[in-house]
């Protein structure tokens, strides 16, 4: 019989933990608190294109996420080009898929129905528990809110959880995880982000990647510098800036959020008009980064339970966080390592048979359909 796993988040890291034990036969449900995949590479259609909320790239250095690429068929697909930093002594090789990362989020999804795995959108986790079966066995319950308010229960072996650690804590009273992991997890603290995505009609340099330490911004990445117009109608730049909640811009309107990272924009290139501005989009990430990394490894509070976030991709280390793909695929593929272990010493890996088919109750969720 084959052993199910509950991954909550619909993210990067979610789908690759998802496809990967899809694939290796175990039953697949991920559960997805928004309408929409991706997470923090959720895309919008700009003129022709699909585009990114928040500014992607692959590096030549992304193991990993290469891996993951590569099996995918997905590689063949990735341009690379020359890009110039601000203050770095080298240009850069960047990578970008043809026709966005949605190419990488839509490639998992498929591989994950395909392989008889279940995606539910719009279903939020309120509380993670254990219950004991008939046989005597532990397992998971997570119970779920959907949209319409009516409640949904997920039971599973295994439970993966791709969201903040502050939102893992608040949902997880009740499992045995140690005080000290349950303190050390809420004390993983996180920078909130801007980003505003501008369409213009004209740029200011020919820089892709700049950093700041004097703008209400923190970089500027020049996306069409590097990967060009394609069909986006204009040219794509990304303002991005931290901050904290408290900070009373945080609740401002969209429009005064802008006005103060554009006006700063304008002070820099002061040939960039209001006139150039074609389109542009905020976004707002409340947990963006996070500060420092934890003490100990917070990957796995309890037996059966993994966390899978950027945020504890690193620990006993002073290094400075970075929200990199290529560290929550690393830790992504650790976790599904460690559940394939853990499985085939309860059970010969000869019982794990080929995934289940989606039932008739299922047979019709679109992949990008909402939860029942």
């Amino acid at each position: 019989m084959s052993k199910s796993v509950c991954i909550i988040g619909a993210g990067l890291s979610g789908l690759t933990c998802a496809m990967k034990l899809a694939k290796k036969g175990y039953n697949v449900t991920v559960l997805e608190e928004m309408t929409y995949a991706g997470g923090l590479l959720a895309t919008t259609r700009i003129g022709k294109e699909s585009l990114e909320l928040l500014p992607h790239h692959l590096r030549k250095t992304d193991k990993y996420l290469l891996s993951l690429v590569k099996s995918l068929g997905l590689d063949t697909s990735v341009e690379w080009s020359d890009s110039r930093w601000h203050g770095k002594a080298a240009h850069k090789k960047v990578g970008y898929f043809k026709g966005g990362f949605a190419r990488l989020i839509n490639g998992l999804m498929q591989e994950i129905t395909d392989n008889g795995g279940r995606i539910l959108l719009s279903t939020t986790a309120s509380d993670i528990s254990q219950i004991r079966r008939d046989d005597g066995s532990i397992a998971y319950k997570t119970e779920c809110v959907l949209s319409n308010s009516s409640r949904y229960e997920e039971i599973s072996d295994y439970v993966i959880f791709t969201g903040s650690c502050r939102t893992f804590v608040n949902i997880s009273h009740s499992l045995p995880i140690s005080i000290d992991d349950r303190d050390s997890l809420m004390n993983v603290t996180y920078r909130s982000q801007f980003t505003i995505m501008l369409s213009l009609k004209r740029v200011g340099t020919e820089v892709y990647y700049q950093e700041f330490d004097d703008q209400p911004f923190a970089k500027i990445v020049n996306h069409s510098n590097v990967f060009g117009q394609r069909e986006y109608g204009g040219s794509i730049v990304y303002l991005v800036g931290y901050t904290d909640v408290t900070d009373p811009l945080w609740i401002a309107s969209d429009s005064k959020i802008m006005d103060s990272y554009f006006n700063a924009f304008r002070k820099l290139y002061p040939g960039i008009r209001k006139a150039d501005v074609k389109g542009w989009r905020l976004t707002k990430t409340r947990y963006a980064q996070s500060e420092k990394y934890p003490g100990t490894d917070l990957h796995n509070p309890c037996p059966g339970l993994y966390v899978c976030a950027s945020g504890i991709a690193r620990f006993g280390t002073n290094e400075t966080p970075l929200n990199r793909m290529e560290r929550v695929i690393e830790l992504a593929s650790r976790i599904c390592d460690e559940i394939n272990a853990r499985s085939s010493v309860q059970h010969d890996k000869s019982e794990i048979i080929t995934p289940l088919i989606k039932d008739s109750e299922h047979a019709e969720d679109s992949l990008y359909g909402q939860n029942r």
